[in-house]
């Protein structure tokens, strides 16, 4: 009994655009294109990355800023949300007619970061300080929402 082996043609092949690749170089390629091919403004994207903590005694924000001049940021905390907006300005760089660009990712524009916080917080005693790019704003908990250490009675 003889198999009779029919050649595959370019078209039943099936093909994929992402076969050998791993999810990672998938994600990879994919945002490289997102970036590049669209020519998407990255004045439009600007986002500010934002770490809440919470200890016993108050709640810690930090936020990464590079770029960001401390004037050009304003934090505001109403009805227990807090917010923080700000600026990073376009540097005014000449264009220079022989340089051309391959890729721009350092970006420019405005942003806006908001987070609701409990009503345990006491707003008129939060700081806020500005350095190397890290913002870091701390609201202090009310009396009534730290903890106390209850004394058992022998």
């Amino acid at each position: 009994m003889s198999t009779k082996l029919t050649p595959r043609t370019p078209s039943s092949v099936t093909r994929t655009p992402f076969r050998g690749m791993t999810p990672r170089t998938m994600f990879e390629e994919l945002f490289d294109q997102f970036l590049t091919d669209r020519n998407v403004p990255m004045t439009e994207v600007m986002s500010a990355a934002m770490d809440v903590a919470e200890t016993d005694n108050a709640f810690e924000v930090k936020m990464d800023l590079p770029g960001v001049i401390a004037d050009e940021v304003d934090i505001q905390i109403d009805n227990n949300t807090l917010t923080v907006r700000g600026q990073r300005s376009e540097e005014s760089e000449e264009k220079d007619e022989e340089k051309q660009y391959h890729r721009i990712e350092r970006y420019s524009g405005s942003f806006s970061r908001s987070v609701v916080l409990p009503n345990s917080i006491n707003e008129n005693e939060t700081v806020a300080e500005f350095k190397d790019g890290v913002l870091k704003i701390l609201i202090p908990k009310t009396e009534e929402a730290k903890p106390r250490k209850i004394n058992i009675r022998t």
